[in-house]
């Protein structure tokens, strides 16, 4: 898994993957931009127009008697609005337009208002349909309200009979009491016809429901596709989306990109330093000590020589193997760029290419493989012969791989080879050992004639799992790495005079100064105390 599984993730470590994949926000934000202005190119416009409602109080019987003026609750509104889409309305709308319409309703606020709108292909026609929709659905709601007054009406009707059939019967009557009886329903007749005579006017006037109260005009736009607001809407979830796919292929990422994140691999081996990757240059076989001196890539080489004397301050370094866990990680430049730093520091140094698989040391340097290291180790030719000093830099010679054999692990274990390093151990002051990455046994065989071992970790290319391997593999043969180079780190850079704005890499001062000048350094030991 990646960084962010890290128990040392923070939020500089979520701002470095963004930074890390922002081409792949950038992608999927202007891909959903891309996408929406299309679709809204190709569909075709729709136009929406609204007609009016007011909804008003319908009277009854039992309004009327009890003397209240009704008024509209929110229920009604609620009730209204499922009305509007009931069938009866669908169907008469239908069959007067000739086809079935697109309605919705909507309420106005906290008023008694309600909308009623319409989408179709054209401005007129859109007016059209919500008018003729808005009148019928009014209709029907009149229709409703007339029957429910005029079955009030019936009750009245009903009641007032039943009291003039009482007071007919009274009539007749000899009781003593008939006569106040006949007049106490006359009252109550009386009250019936009047409020049945309000029924009748508020019939008249306003049998309740609604009213249409606006029409609706043709639009002066459409209503959709509106490509502006989906556009908007595309860059927001575009973006959002972006941002989640970045942290899941992060997540699921299991290269290398960060000291932080190597250095939750490495179980304490200390990474010395950050190497920047080198701009513009696509595997050119190039040392950038001799073509670019004073880049802030040369000075991490000169942190890395710095680290190396600190951390052999206790045991001198006179033989530095450097490795990889894979191919294409950037030792076999890294062995060649430190070798002229420390020859520039006064050093006799010695570059031994030990790629017995795959030599590349004499092309960075510009000299020949052959006769080499095989050459002295079968008794060819002699150390002298094979050692070839490297052109325009004192003090600095190699030694290449010879010719190529098939038994290369056998070569490099036999008792020759010790024998040979011990007489370059004699000759020169530090011996560096360019070797096959550690999924080759060779590197592991050659350790064994070395005081220190460099790991070289790439940037971007290497593996959780390659490095966690490739140190449990050096552990079992007992080969501890002095330290871990991380090695094609993306230059951060920004205003200051260009100066490099990388962590971990330190500029030059005075202290790495004066130790490349063989004074003391930061450890309080002079240099020939450290790599001597």
């Amino acid at each position: 898994m990646g960084e962010l599984t890290s128990s040392n993730a923070n939020f500089r470590t979520y701002l470095q993957v963004i930074r890390r994949r922002l081409p792949l926000v950038i992608a999927v934000v202007v891909l959903a931009v891309f996408m929406s202005v299309v679709v809204g190119e190709v569909q075709a416009n729709k136009y929406t127009a609204s007609a009016q409602l007011l909804v008003q109080p319908a009277g009854s019987a039992s309004s009327l008697s009890s003397g209240n003026q009704q008024t509209i609750s929110a229920t009604d509104m609620v009730t209204e609005l499922q009305l509007l889409t009931s069938a009866p309305v669908v169907t008469k709308a239908t069959t007067q337009l000739g086809f079935q319409p697109s309605i919705s309703g909507s309420e106005v606020g906290q008023t008694d208002v309600l909308l009623v709108s319409a989408t179709a292909s054209t401005p007129a026609l859109a007016a059209r349909v919500a008018n003729t929709y808005a009148k019928d659905f009014v209709a029907q709601e009149r229709t409703s309200a007339i029957n429910a007054l005029l079955q009030g009406e019936k009750q009245y009707q009903t009641q007032i009979n039943a009291i003039n059939s009482q007071i007919a019967t009274l009539g007749t009557s000899d009781s003593p009491t008939a006569s106040s009886q006949i007049t106490a329903l006359a009252s109550q007749l009386a009250v019936l016809k009047g409020e049945e005579a309000q029924l009748q006017v508020a019939a008249a006037e306003s049998p309740g429901g609604v009213e249409l109260s606006s029409l609706a005009s043709p639009p002066t736009g459409p209503s959709s596709p509106r490509i502006g607001k989906q556009t908007e809407i595309a860059l927001v979830v575009g973006l959002l989306v972006g941002l989640a796919l970045a942290f899941l292929v992060d997540y699921l990422d299991d290269r290398i990109y960060t000291k932080e994140g190597l250095e939750g691999v490495t179980g304490g081996v200390p990474v010395l330093t950050l190497i920047p990757k080198i701009q513009n240059w696509r595997n050119e076989a190039k040392v950038i000590a001799l073509e670019e001196p004073s880049s802030p890539v040369v000075e991490s080489y000169r942190s890395l020589q710095a680290a190396l004397q600190f951390v052999g301050r206790d045991a001198p370094f006179r033989a530095i193997l450097i490795t990889s866990a894979g191919g294409g990680e950037g030792k076999t430049s890294t062995a060649a760029n430190l070798g002229v730093i420390l020859a520039h520091a006064g050093r006799r140094v010695v570059l031994v290419d030990g790629d017995l698989r795959r030599p590349r040391l004499g092309d960075f340097l510009g000299l020949r493989e052959t006769p080499g290291l095989t050459s002295i180790l079968e008794g060819h030719i002699d150390l002298t012969s094979a050692v070839q000093p490297v052109p325009h830099i004192s003090g600095l010679s190699f030694i290449g791989t010879g010719f190529l054999t098939l038994n290369a692990s056998e070569l490099l274990g036999s008792t020759a080879t010790a024998d040979f390093f011990e007489l370059l151990r004699a000759e020169f002051d530090v011996v560096l050992i360019d070797t096959p990455p550690l999924l080759l046994s060779d590197a592991v065989v050659l350790s064994n004639y070395a005081d220190a071992l460099l790991l070289v970790v790439a940037a971007g290319q290497s593996k959780s799992k390659d490095v966690r391997r490739a140190l449990k593999l050096l552990r079992q043969t007992r080969a501890i790495p002095a330290g871990i180079v991380l090695n094609k780190v993306p230059e951060r850079s920004g205003k200051g005079g260009g100066y490099l704005r990388l962590p971990g890499v330190r500029p030059q001062t005075a202290e790495t100064t004066s130790a490349q000048n063989g004074k003391t350094d930061f450890s309080g030991r002079k240099e020939e105390d450290v790599v001597s």
